[in-house]
């Protein structure tokens, strides 16, 4: 490659061999200047409505630019990888090119109490045999005009920011281009004083190898992120970052493809013979028929990122989202039902009678009355939670939540008792689901997928995927499906307590 060793850093990162390069005066001071006075002219919005604060809180814009991708394609091919190889593919190594900088573009801006939590960057498709590989990130500012913000690696998952610790710090200069693999743990540590502003995009590769199908089972299984998986009929349905609902049968073969959603499916939840609900990042809540491979019915569902649904025992659909609304819907699409609650609602279920249980970002586990629409009962918690999972009798609820802890709860007069808490994964739990009377299913950002016997507490079996596991649930009686950040679905054999 033609890089000019004065202008940019191939970065030390101990023990890593994945790609980061500093380039600095990628951009002049000048051209730095005007982004942020454009940027701030069209007005920056909370990422409140998308993003978690317990993640990110910083303010953000969009931004799409097809002229000036290419002007910045044209000044990075001397710096990029002009052919990516890529790792672990079963058959021939398949090689990527260097094809364009996607062009739409995110400018970030943090101000003091502001961060961007350890995580790693998801990958952006662009089409069959073009995607991301590379994170494309320029500093607008220069760390002298704030403090803090400096743009931390780490070896492994969000578990290591508080242990082990940064393993590379990055102290933003104006200018500065910082390109790095996706693959790469980082974040962005919190502004304590002044304003640190960053225009972010991705280096997008193409590849004309690219299989339509692969030997193995449940491959290829999405592009970007798995977010969730459901029972079917007919096997399992998965979704995430692509946008579209996967069909497999029980030994892995694709059977076919939802389209529809214009931004990540985070939800699906049976709603019928042949028929599927789903919700998604784009605010909506989709009916599917199944077997016709068409969408029913729409409605824009809630007014920030829509991210839980559960079918109710009455045959309405409840839905969450993070405008902090539990939302019921009749079969026809029409709302039934609007129940404010304290924060995000991460996930929904029915614990019996008219009641529903939810799990917030603050930490709380709040039980609604259908019939008087008022919280009856209120489990506080110290950490956000993220899922919920119920006995078939109703008589348990289990709780997961982002310090890696589950709790079960069992009812007792007049409400709920926390009879367990232990803590079950190194990072946050993404999942929790039934799997018999007393077992259960986590998946965890550790990268573990773990069961439960609920009635000591013991671990029955773990099994590991290469990042975050984000879903995990029984294909039968004796096997478990369970799904990953790094866009793989693995059956998991004879691993079902007996």
């Amino acid at each position: 490659m033609n890089r000019d060793p004065k202008r940019s850093i191939v970065y030390p990162l101990p023990e890593r061999p994945e790609f980061c390069l500093i380039v600095p005066g990628f951009l002049s001071r000048a051209e730095c200047w005007r982004h942020i006075a454009s940027s701030e002219a069209r007005g920056f919005r909370s990422s409140a409505s998308d993003y978690p604060r317990s993640y990110r809180n910083h303010d953000r814009q969009v931004v799409d630019d097809a002229a000036l991708a290419d002007q910045l394609l044209t000044r990075l091919r001397p710096y990029a990888p002009a052919t990516v190889v890529e790792a672990g593919t079963a058959t021939a190594q398949r090689r990527w090119e260097l094809g364009a900088i996607n062009s739409r573009f995110r400018f970030c801006r943090y101000g003091p109490g502001q961060r961007f939590g350890i995580h790693q960057d998801g990958v952006h498709h662009a089409g069959i045999g073009r995607q991301s590989r590379l994170t494309f990130m320029i500093y607008l500012d220069d760390g002298d005009d704030f403090e803090g913000g400096d743009t931390l690696f780490y070896d492994r998952g969000p578990s290591a920011e508080t242990a082990a610790g940064p393993i590379a710090r990055v102290r933003p200069r104006a200018g500065s281009l910082i390109l790095f693999d996706h693959e790469l743990w980082h974040a962005g540590a919190e502004v304590t004083a002044g304003t640190k502003h960053i225009l972010r995009s991705d280096v997008i590769y193409r590849c004309d190898d690219v299989p339509a199908q692969a030997s193995r089972a449940f491959s290829p299984a999405h592009d970007g992120y798995v977010w969730t998986l459901e029972r079917t009929a007919g096997g399992v349905a998965s979704a995430g970052r692509d946008c579209t609902i996967r069909l497999w049968s029980e030994d892995g073969c694709l059977q076919g493809m939802l389209r529809g959603h214009t931004q990540s499916v985070l939800g699906l939840a049976t709603a019928g013979q042949g028929r599927l609900a789903s919700v998604s990042r784009d605010r909506t809540l989709r009916w599917w028929d199944i077997d016709a491979r068409t969408c029913e019915r729409v409605v824009v569902a809630h007014d920030a990122a829509a991210l839980a649904v559960t079918v109710l025992a009455d045959g309405d659909i409840a839905s969450g989202g993070a405008d902090g609304a539990i939302r019921c819907w009749g079969r026809d699409g029409r709302l039934q039902q609007n129940l404010v609650s304290s924060d995000w609602v991460w996930d929904i279920a029915e614990v019996g009678g008219d009641e529903l249980a939810c799990a917030s970002e603050r930490g709380d586990i709040e039980v609604w009355s259908r019939r008087s629409a008022q919280v009856v009962f209120r489990m506080p918690g110290d950490s956000p939670l993220r899922a919920l999972a119920v006995a078939a009798d109703g008589t348990w609820l289990a709780s997961g939540a982002i310090d890696g802890h589950i709790g079960i709860w069992r009812r007792s007069d007049g409400g709920w008792m926390l009879q367990r808490k232990w803590r079950a994964h190194s990072a946050a739990v993404r999942r929790v689901r039934r799997l018999g009377s007393d077992t259960l299913v986590s998946a965890g950002e550790d990268g573990c997928v773990r069961i439960w016997n609920l009635v000591d507490g013991s671990l029955h079996h773990a099994y590991r995927h290469e990042s975050f596991a984000t879903d995990a649930l029984a294909l039968n009686e004796h096997d478990i499906v369970s799904c990953s950040y790094d866009g793989t679905i693995l059956r998991h054999a004879a691993c079902m307590p007996r």
